[in-house]
């Protein structure tokens, strides 16, 4: 069989072969999900009551 009768290799098999690409989707995925996370956190917060402001800034 010669290769331009090959069928194309499957789109997860090109991306499973490239070390490189598992790379940085394993480190940009890891740091998306970090960064959402982090985000949560702060909005979560609680505002800090008035006479606890007052009382710092004296």
């Amino acid at each position: 069989m010669s290769e331009e009768t090959s069928k194309p290799a499957p789109f997860f098999k090109v991306i499973m072969d490239d070390i490189m690409l598992l790379l940085f989707l394993g480190v940009t995925i890891y740091a998306i999900f970090y960064l959402i996370w982090g985000v949560m956190e702060i909005a979560t917060v609680p505002n800090i009551p008035e006479e606890v402001k007052q009382a710092i800034l004296k």
